[in-house]
């Protein structure tokens, strides 16, 4: 009997695992890689605008679909693969290698923050953001020559804004910028205050009261009157 119930538990055991496993492998075989590598290296790699790290990348779990690559180097043109396709697993992998080519007539910036992952705007548009120190300065490229503003924002941080920053035509800058910590909001403290009731009183005005008439003048006055009846 007990032989027969361990027969039966591990058949159950493996219809539970059967499924799951299967679940995990098709997951695993609808993944992909998508690879990049450029010529000059250490350019920064976006894939559908996300970034990815620096040349040589190989970014993992990619489903096969349509994905735009996009690779960045200052002082170089952007290399962009608009509609990268990758194919299912065991296909082979998405791959890209960017051939970069100088660019002598516009101008390059390499940005770095302390701390980093602080967001970058150029003339008041979004660039990107400047990556883990290990990764290196945020690469941008395609710059007018000219003056420009670069602003440095991130939470907890002081704003940090550099104006009128001129960059040269073929050259390539680098801007670093430190942010201080923002100091705490003191919340005030709202003191709660009970306004006195006030009552009015109305204070109604004393009735008039008579004035008594002296007895003296009574008296005197009909001793007159009996004088003047006398008289007559």
């Amino acid at each position: 009997m007990l032989k027969h119930l361990c027969i039966f538990c591990l058949i159950a055991a493996f219809l539970l695992i059967v499924p799951v496993a299967a679940a995990n492998a098709s997951v695993i075989e609808n993944t992909n890689f998508i690879t990049v590598q450029s010529s000059p290296p250490y350019a920064d790699v976006y894939i559908d605008g996300a970034y990815k790290g620096k040349t040589p990348v190989s970014a993992p779990d990619y489903y096969e679909g349509h994905y735009e690559v996009r690779v960045v180097l200052a002082g170089y043109d952007e290399y962009i693969v608009p509609d990268l396709y990758v194919k299912p697993q065991g296909s082979g992998v998405g791959s890209v290698t960017a051939n970069l080519m100088k660019n002598t007539s516009a101008a390059g910036v390499i940005v770095y923050s302390d701390p980093d992952g602080a967001r970058v705007y150029v003339d008041d548009v979004y660039a990107g953001t400047v990556p883990p120190l290990k990764d290196g300065g945020l690469q941008l490229a395609g710059y007018a020559p000219g003056t420009h503003t670069f602003r440095f924002e991130k939470g907890g941080y002081n704003t940090v804004t550099k104006n009128n920053y001129v960059l040269s035509a073929g050259n390539t800058e680098t801007i670093r910028a430190t942010l201080g910590k923002a100091a705490a909001t003191e919340v005030p403290t709202v003191v709660v205050t009970t306004v006195p009731t006030t009552v009015a009183t109305t204070f109604a005005p004393a009735a008039p009261t008579k004035a008594p008439v002296p007895l003296a003048g009574v008296l005197i006055g009909l001793a007159a009157a009996a004088l003047l009846l006398r008289r007559n």
